[in-house]
């Protein structure tokens, strides 16, 4: 099992399964950045919150989800190729996390730059409960039992910065309820 910082191995990424899984599991890149590539991929999420906000909720929820799906296969396929768990080039989680923290922001700036703070707070931080959930995520995605685990290890890799985003979430709302944030 490699470390979370270990380089990718560019070999083990040959064909289309691999260069799909590090397109989307870096977002696009992102990822690759050589420091800060959690605050990189949410950076990069920024854009598509911000054109998605005045669409249907349903698509929204859609889009989330979907990014939600595909980003757990490309965590699942990235650390089972790169014998990682939670790999610290992935960054789709930031991307997933920061769409559910600024939910409620609308196309406000100023609402979706402390969306974007209080979401790397959660992040990186990681009070209770993402801790746990931290924990549980690796240990998921370091048992090699069989598929279902790679599975459950790619969730994994999603489930903190998912609940990150729902405390982000909480806090932009409670800031808009109290009448501090648009």
């Amino acid at each position: 099992m490699s470390h979370k910082n270990s380089p990718f191995n560019w070999e083990k990424l040959r064909g289309p399964r691999g260069l799909t899984a590090i397109i989307v599991s870096t977002a696009l890149g992102a990822g690759l950045f050589p420091f800060a590539p959690g605050t990189m991929g949410t950076l990069i999420a920024v854009p598509l919150v911000y054109f998605s906000q005045d669409a249907f909720w349903v698509f929204r929820l859609l889009l989330w989800a979907a990014l939600l799906a595909i980003g757990t296969w490309s965590a699942k396929v990235i650390d089972e190729l790169m014998g990682s768990s939670d790999h610290q080039n992935i960054v789709i989680d930031e991307v997933v996390g920061f769409g559910i923290t600024a939910w409620t922001a609308g196309n406000h700036p100023e609402t979706l730059f402390v969306a974007f703070v209080v979401f790397r707070f959660f992040d990186i931080l990681k009070p209770p409960p993402v801790r746990q959930v931290d924990r549980w995520s690796k240990i998921k995605a370091s048992q090699k039992s069989g598929t279902a685990s790679q599975w459950w290890g790619g969730f994994g890799v999603m489930a903190d910065d998912l609940l990150a985003g729902v405390l982000g979430l909480l806090t932009v709302m409670a800031l808009q309820h109290f009448g501090l944030l648009r």
